[in-house]
């Protein structure tokens, strides 16, 4: 293949664009041929949100404010003389940005993972065949296959264009679609919105069909030249995090005035001045709230990795954290419900005698096939294709086609042959059998036939053709008719039980389907869905009220169109409903952005859902919703656990201080060991807690509002939780101090209480229901890891001598070792008997 040097594609026909590039239209590149282009021309590199460089993940760790706090420890510290310290606040200011770190990397590697995952895909035709690659896989020469839904994923010179329909605002800021004209050639100064030969990159088809040969691909498309990405990913902050990020504003106005207040009254009650500086920098270190929007975007961040093991791919975190709190789901039939294994059962031509596929008359068979797609791609289109003997690709370019929408049931193509134009229609029977010219009793019979199929769970799809001097038909009438195509797709097993078990976790499932009554309802009736039916034709999107109304009792709406879709979702989330959409097709789109997640199908579904949806599903399995909604659930649990126990703790740190003030003694903790408490509470609550398996009944409890435990209850959760670790710390610490008069011995031992009480009081809260000694200690290894770590800790820093002038640390006598043992059990017990006793009496109750 010769380098490219003609940029002008659109002043040449296609057949000069072809051999130019020396490419066979029915064979497409070889393998041998994709790699010597790649290396001539580029890769058609799609801009992702790559993963942040190290060393910038360094720096904005770096600029973090608690590293800034702990760098003016630092520097207060060599002022005052405090070398010592100076020195340890540097392993500390290292650590902590480790830490950071650390948690930052794998987050963001675990995002960009999945965004890899959503990696566009087109169709192509290589060494003679249709085949679905990468979009960033394509090279020059190669031969795209076009049709409804398809992004065009780089620039190219049509070759064939049968009403080809494009959508190139996102280029040229033109909000009209521009039908294509393969054989045009224009003048060479032909702007670029009139260019209608060439397609380019980003761009997105509506409607009709065609092939294109890529000429310019990457950094080289015009999409590339003027710097704009193929793909972005919204980085917009969930409800979750937009809330957080309020509540942490609150907490730090309220951290600066406590960590003001404390130091200051502690220097008028006669406390070192010194030491009230370094305590005043390290107590705003450790009340600023900075670990919340960590938490959560952790738990999101592992909840999207864990549905992409069950091929549910989250392109935006709303995704994950809205699938925790959905109501309602609605989705289509074909693919989810039933298992997308279309076969042709057999025609009933206008006699009504039903042909299996093998006694199909030939000059029906001619019929259907013009009433394809040249390379099908729809699972009804692809069922008929596979029963007829000719290729569908022989066939020639439609010189028209208008595809299914609001108030057209129908779809079309048109063929030119001599000086008129063939019709091939294929459509809803209802609407099809009355433009067709049969008599009365024919088309009722037929009428009949459709019913009974449909009522067996059947897809029937009527074929018509006609023809008219018009390359558009105005009106469809008098046609003659085909056929009855019966199509067979069955419920996919456990799809069953998955809708009886959303049905149990309180989510309503309704079908929303274009196919006839009879077959929805024999899907609905086979799947478990329970309730009302109604048409499309019963329904007006205009009037919401109606809407609202019917889903209280109607569970299945059957040949409705995309503008009712998009009407039913609204209604249903203007009535206070979650709603999860589930569509496929290029007029699912609004729908799909309208709902609170919107859930596209990845095997059958067109880009233009893709790019549209907060989660893709692979395998287009409605099963795999209950994965979604118990692991989002189970998202939304961890961080309201981790949350209610980082803030728990903070209480017991501030209440700690604070008692020691009104007495006018020493404060509990030197300012190291409160810096060091605010770098272990960290990791426990960013560890612990993302990573705790669900609670026991995270899937047969009703749907909760994501941010409905951020209410005052919580504030008194909070004090209950710390109360008792906050009287155990500051008993022993009062009892050293008034028996001994040695203060570094009685902060020793309130910081051990503190060490071994935290990881305790992480341990009970980590599940709000069942009992540790039921989850079985090893439940969690990172709770076990800390617990062990944090008694090896204790012993190391009172054990080791040449620690205690570092860490302002000493030797604790045996019975100060008991007393912190017990202390720091009892003081969190209490939890744990709680859940004891409501297990134990939860049968009692229920009887």
């Amino acid at each position: 293949m010769d380098s490219v040097k003609i940029t002008k594609w659109w002043a040449i026909s296609g057949d000069e664009a072809l051999k130019y590039l020396h490419i066979d239209v029915r064979r497409g590149l070889s393998a041998a041929r994709v790699s010597d282009s790649r290396a001539r021309h580029g890769v058609n590199a799609v801009e992702l949100a790559r993963p942040t460089a190290i060393i910038s993940l360094l720096a904005d760790s770096l600029r973090q404010p608690m590293i800034l706090l702990l760098l003016s420890i630092a520097g207060l510290s060599l002022l005052f003389g405090k070398y010592l310290e100076a020195v340890v606040m540097a392993f500390v200011i290292i650590a902590y940005v480790v830490v950071e770190f650390l948690n930052k990397f794998r987050t963001d590697r675990v995002m960009a993972g999945l965004k890899r995952l959503t990696l566009p895909t087109t169709r192509v035709i290589r060494e003679g065949k249709v085949t679905e690659v990468p979009a960033e896989d394509i090279v020059v020469g190669d031969l795209l296959v076009l049709s409804p839904g398809f992004s065009v994923p780089a620039d190219a010179r049509l070759l064939e264009a049968g009403g080809l329909l494009v959508d190139e605002a996102s280029l040229t800021g033109e909000s009209g679609p521009v039908l294509k004209d393969s054989d045009a050639i224009l003048p060479d100064e032909t702007p670029l919105p009139d260019r209608v030969n060439c397609l380019y990159a980003g761009t997105s088809i509506l409607d009709g069909e065609g092939k294109a040969i890529v000429v310019s691909v990457g950094e080289r498309t015009e999409m590339g030249r003027i710097g704009v990405a193929l793909r972005t990913y919204e980085k917009g902050k969930t409800l979750l995090q937009e809330a957080m990020t309020r509540l942490a504003k609150v907490l730090t106005l309220l951290a600066i005035l406590v960590s003001l207040l404390i130091p200051a009254v502690g220097f008028l009650r006669g406390l070192d001045l010194q030491q009230m500086v370094l305590t005043w920098l390290a107590l705003t270190f450790l009340m600023i709230p900075g670990q919340p929007p960590i938490i959560i975007q952790m738990s999101l961040a592992l909840a999207s990795f864990r549905l992409a093991g069950r091929k549910i791919v989250v392109k935006r975190l709303q995704g994950a954290e809205s699938m925790g709190s959905v109501t309602a789901i609605l989705t289509d039939k074909t693919g989810t419900l039933t298992e997308n294994r279309m076969t042709l059962r057999g025609i009933v031509p206008a006699d009504g005698r039903e042909r299996s596929p093998a006694e199909i008359p030939a000059d029906i068979r001619e019929a259907i096939a013009y009433s394809l797609p040249r390379y099908p791609r729809d699972p009804t289109d692809l069922a008929l294709a596979e029963a007829l003997t000719e290729p569908g690709g022989d066939r020639p370019m439609p010189a028209f086609s208008e595809g299914f929408s609001t108030g057209r049931q129908w779809r079309t193509f048109s063929y030119r042959k001599g000086g008129e134009y063939l019709y091939a229609i294929s459509g809803s029977p209802e609407a099809l059998i009355w433009r067709s010219r049969l008599s009365p009793g024919v088309k009722a019979h037929l009428l009949d036939i459709a019913e009974e199929q449909a009522r067996e769970g059947r897809r029937v799809t009527a074929i018509a053709s006609g023809s008219g001097t018009e390359k558009r038909p105005e009106r469809l009438e008098g046609l003659r008719f085909v056929g009855l195509a019966v199509i067979e797709d069955p419920v996919r097993p456990g799809v069953r039980e998955s809708i009886r078990t959303l049905e149990d976790a309180g989510i309503k499932t309704y079908i929303l389907t274009g196919d006839h009554p009879g077959t929805a309802k024999a899907v609905a009736e086979t799947a478990g869905i329970r309730g009302g039916l109604m048409a499309g034709a019963e329904l007006s999107p205009q009037d919401e009220r109606q809407l609202q109304n019917t889903l209280k009792d109607v569970r299945v709406y059957a040949r409705i169109t995309p503008a009712q879709k998009l009407a039913i979702v609204k209604a249903a989330r203007d009535a206070g409903e979650e709603v999860a959409f589930v569509g496929d097709g290029v007029n699912d789109s609004p729908a799909i952005k309208a709902a609170n997640v919107g859930i596209a199908m990845g095997g059958i579904g067109t880009d233009l859902a893709k790019d549209a949806a907060d989660l893709v599903l692979t395998d287009d399995h409605y099963a795999r919703l209950a994965d979604a909604v118990r692991i989002g659930r189970t998202a939304i649990d961890n961080f309201r656990k981790g949350l209610t126990y980082y803030l728990s703790a903070k209480a017991v740190l501030l209440a700690i201080f604070l008692v020691p003030l009104a007495f006018g003694i020493p404060f509990p903790l030197a300012p190291i060991h409160i810096i060091l408490v605010e770098l272990l509470m960290d990791l426990a609550s960013s560890t612990i807690f993302v990573t705790e398996p669900e609670e026991p009944d995270v899937i047969k409890r009703p749907p909760r509002k994501t941010t409905d435990f951020l209410r005052l209850s919580m504030a008194g959760e909070i004090a209950r939780n710390g109360a008792g670790l906050a009287i155990g710390i500051l008993a022993v610490y009062l009892w050293l101090y008034y028996t001994t008069g040695n203060v570094v011995m009685a902060q020793t031992a309130a910081f051990v209480t503190w060490l071994i009480g935290h990881i305790l009081l992480a341990l009970n809260l980590k599940q709000k229901e069942l009992p540790l000694l039921k989850q079985g200690l090893m439940s969690n290894r990172f709770g076990v890891l800390w617990l062990a770590g944090m008694v090896v800790l204790s012993v190391t820093i009172t054990s080791m001598s040449a620690l205690h002038p570092v860490l302002k640390t000493s030797g604790l006598p045996a019975a100060a070792w008991i007393a912190i043992i017990a202390i720091a059990i009892i003081s969190t017990c209490w939890i744990e008997a709680k859940k004891w006793i409501e297990l134990l009496s939860a049968p009692a109750s229920v009887s």
